[in-house]
Formats: structure tokens, C-alpha cells, sequence
């Protein structure tokens, strides 16, 4: 019984976070209701609370498995682009752009923007654990990039030269308000003219 039990379970649960992603996208996460969540996904308050013990638990979640499925997507996006012109550090940067200016044109159609960008402007001033988890999903975003700024950075460099970590961080800072932008004008050219500009900067200050 166990066995059967457990696929169930995690069905819920996934109800509940794809429910909740959607109406934090769309309505923001203080105008949201847990039982405009259960009604979404078609769960009772038992179910509900079974899988979270808060909306702040919930919020957590939803902010996790949007971390995950954007890692997920992103890794499949680059398996499907044709093979780099080389291995160098650039190179990888470059293309892990290109993978998330894809993955930003594949959700055009969802409504309500970036979970991320949303929960920050509610929540960063006012809930200091939420503002936490917050910034160490863009540290992860960051690191992404972190291990080939500073073999680029090495390969062009004098040592110490340069602030690598800031550098991921500044990358992260652009990559999302270029997506913000490329929203609010409605105009997906500025996503790639923005990324374009990124490129010509890491170009001139890492390349060898």
C-alpha cells in the first residue's frame, strides 16, 4: 500500500506547487489565499496541510522546484544547441546565454513573470528568511557562471585583477533585468541586444 501511496502523494504535492507558482505569478504572494491554493489545485485543507505546514512552507517550495525545473530546463536547452565552436571559458558563458534567452522565448506564454523577480519585490524588505533563500537562489544563478569567469579570468588576466564573484553576480543583474525589459516594452529584441552588449563587456575585459 505504501508503495502506491507514495506516486499519489507526490502527484498532490506537485498540484499544489503548480498551483501556487501560477497564482503568486499572477495575483503576488500577500494577495494570494491558502484556500485559493486548494481550490486550484483541487485538494482539501487535510491534503494541504499534509504536504505544508504554512503559506511561508509553501512559498519555499514553489521557490525550490522553480529552481530545479529552471536547472533542468536550461541543461536540456544546451544538450539540443549544435556543439560549441570550442571548449573556451567564454564560449561556455556565452552559450549558457543563449540556453536562457531560449528558455525566457519558450515561456513568453506564461503569465505573471519571473517567480523570482516577484517574490524579491514582495517580500525582500518585509520577511528576512524569504529575502534569505532569495538571494542564495541568485548565488546558485551566479555560480553557474562562476567557474568559467575565473578560467576565462586566469587565461586573460593578470591574477587577482579582477572580482570574479562580483562579476557572476553582476551577469545575474543584467540576465534578469534584461528579462524584465524585454516584458514590460513586450519586445523579446531587447533580451538578445541586451545579452549581445553582456558579451561585447566580457569579451573586452576576459578576453585573451
Amino acid at each position: 500500500m505504501k508503495a502506491v501511496q507514495q506516486p499519489r502523494a507526490l502527484a498532490t504535492r506537485e498540484k499544489i506547487l503548480k498551483a501556487a507558482a501560477r497564482l503568486f505569478a499572477l495575483k503576488g504572494y500577500h494577495d494570494t489565499k491558502l484556500e485559493e491554493v486548494r481550490n486550484a489545485a483541487e485538494v482539501t485543507t487535510g491534503a494541504f496541510f499534509h504536504h505544508f505546514s504554512s503559506k511561508e512552507d509553501l512559498g519555499f517550495a514553489v521557490l525550490d522546484r522553480h529552481m530545479e525545473r529552471r536547472r533542468q530546463e536550461l541543461e536540456q536547452i544546451e544538450q539540443e544547441m549544435p556543439p560549441p565552436r570550442d571548449d573556451a571559458p567564454l564560449e561556455r558563458v556565452y552559450r549558457r546565454l543563449d540556453a536562457i534567452a531560449e528558455l525566457v522565448r519558450r515561456r513568453e506564454h506564461r503569465k505573471g513573470g519571473c517567480i523570482i523577480g516577484n517574490l524579491s519585490t514582495a517580500l525582500a524588505d518585509t520577511h528576512e528568511a524569504f529575502r534569505q533563500r532569495l538571494a542564495d537562489s541568485f548565488d546558485d544563478m551566479a555560480r553557474e557562471f562562476l567557474p568559467d569567469l575565473e578560467a576565462a579570468a586566469r587565461q586573460g588576466r593578470p591574477q587577482g585583477t579582477l572580482d570574479t564573484w562580483t562579476l557572476a553576480r553582476y551577469l545575474i543583474t543584467v540576465v534578469e533585468g534584461a528579462i524584465m525589459l524585454a516584458r514590460t516594452y513586450r519586445d523579446r529584441t531587447l533580451l538578445a541586444r541586451h545579452f549581445g552588449c553582456l558579451k561585447e563587456y566580457l569579451a573586452q575585459n576576459l578576453g585573451s
